[in-house]
C-alpha cells in the first residue's frame, strides 16, 4: 500500500511538474522584436483609447457611474506615461502606423507626449477636485493633444 502510495505521488509529481515547465516555456520570456514591440505598443496605445472613450462617454452623460471616472482618468495617466518607452529604436519598421518622424524628430515626439500626461493629470486633479462639470472641456484638450500628435507621427 505503502509503495501505490509513494508511486502515485511520485507521478503526480512528475505530471505536474512536466505541466508547469511546459506552461512557462509557453508563456515564458520572449526576445523583445520589433514585432512584439509594435504589438505591445498598440495594445498600450489603445487601452489609452478605451479609457478616453469610456471616459467621454461619463463626461457626456451616456452612462452614470460615478465611481468609475476617476479609474479611468488615472489609467489614461498611466498609459500616457508608457508612451515614450513604448517606440524604442529599431521598432519603426513592420506592422505599424508609427512615421519614420517619430525616430527622427524624437524630441519633438517626446514633448508631445510629455503634453499628453500633463493634459490627462489635469482630468484627473478636474475629477478629484469634483469639476465633473468641466471634465467634458478638458477632454476636448486631451482629445486636441492625441490628434497633434498622430497629425505629424501616425500613418492615418
Amino acid at each position: 500500500m505503502k509503495k501505490t502510495v509513494l508511486l502515485i505521488t511520485l507521478s503526480l509529481t512528475l505530471s505536474l511538474s512536466f505541466l508547469f515547465s511546459s506552461i512557462s516555456f509557453a508563456f515564458g520570456p520572449e526576445e523583445d522584436s520589433s514585432e512584439n514591440v509594435i504589438k505591445y505598443r498598440q495594445y498600450v496605445m489603445n487601452a489609452m483609447s478605451n479609457h478616453f472613450k469610456a471616459l467621454k462617454f461619463l463626461a457626456t452623460g451616456r452612462i452614470t457611474q460615478p465611481d468609475q471616472w476617476l479609474p479611468h482618468a488615472r489609467s489614461m495617466v498611466d498609459m500616457a506615461n508608457m508612451i515614450e518607452s513604448a517606440f524604442p529604436p529599431e521598432s519603426d519598421f513592420g506592422d505599424t502606423e508609427a512615421k519614420e518622424e517619430i525616430w527622427e524628430n524624437k524630441g519633438d515626439f517626446n514633448q508631445k507626449a510629455l503634453k499628453l500626461i500633463k493634459a490627462s493629470e489635469a482630468t484627473v486633479k478636474l475629477i478629484e477636485a469634483n469639476g465633473h462639470d468641466k471634465v467634458l472641456e478638458q477632454i476636448k484638450e486631451v482629445s486636441n493633444t492625441c490628434k497633434a500628435c498622430h497629425k505629424k507621427y501616425r500613418e492615418l
